[in-house]
C-alpha cells in the first residue's frame, strides 16, 4: 500500500497496469443503517460523462448516472455492506478494512491496481493506493461512489417504511 499525493503520481502508476478497481465507501459517520464499500472494475482509461464525487451530484443525477453505469458492459462492481450490529460487535475499523477486503476479492483480477479514496492503510496481499479526494477525481473511484450512495440510500428509504419517526427518507 502506498499513499498517492496527487492525480499525476497515479496515472504514472496506472501506465503499469491493464485494470484498475476504484473503491469508496459510505455510511462510516452514519447514526443509522449500514456500512457500505463499492469497488467498480475497469481499464485505466475509462471515462463517463457526469461522474463526480457523489457528495457534488443531485440525488437526480446520481440516479441517472447509476443506470448508466447499470448498463455499461465493460465495468464489473462490487457492494460489500456491514451492518450496525456487525459495526457494534467488531467495530469501525474492522468492520471497514473487512467489507473492504471482499470488495478486493470479488473484483481483482491480474494486472489490477485498487485505488480507494481517503487515506487507508491496512494489511492486504491486494496491492493499492490511497489518494485523498479520489471520490472527485478519479472516474472508476467517482463511479464506485455514486453506486455505493445510490445503494445506500436505497437501502435508508426501506428503512424509513418501518420508522417513519426518523426520517431516514429525507436524510439520505
Amino acid at each position: 500500500m502506498s499513499q498517492i499525493s496527487n492525480v499525476e503520481e497515479l496515472k504514472n502508476k496506472l501506465d503499469n497496469y491493464q485494470y484498475v478497481i476504484g473503491c469508496d465507501e459510505c455510511g462510516t459517520g452514519a447514526l443509522a443503517g449500514c456500512l457500505v464499500v463499492c469497488g467498480l472494475l475497469t481499464t485505466p482509461t475509462w471515462q463517463v460523462p457526469g461522474l463526480n464525487d457523489s457528495k457534488q451530484v443531485s440525488p437526480k443525477n446520481r440516479e441517472k448516472v447509476k443506470e448508466v453505469l447499470l448498463k455499461d458492459n465493460s465495468i464489473k462492481h462490487y457492494i460489500a455492506q456491514r451492518s450496525s450490529q456487525e459495526i457494534d460487535e467488531f467495530g469501525m475499523g474492522v468492520a471497514l478494512k473487512s467489507a473492504y477486503i471482499e470488495v478486493f476479492n470479488n473484483l481483482y483480477k491480474p494486472n489490477t491496481l485498487i485505488v480507494c479514496d481517503g487515506k487507508l492503510k491496512f494489511d492486504t496481499e491486494f496491492e493499492y493506493v490511497s489518494l485523498i479526494k479520489a471520490d472527485g477525481l478519479v472516474p472508476s473511484v467517482m463511479a464506485a461512489s455514486i453506486l455505493g450512495k445510490t445503494f445506500r440510500d436505497a437501502l435508508m428509504r426501506d428503512i424509513s417504511l418501518s420508522y417513519p419517526n426518523y426520517d431516514f427518507y429525507h436524510n439520505v
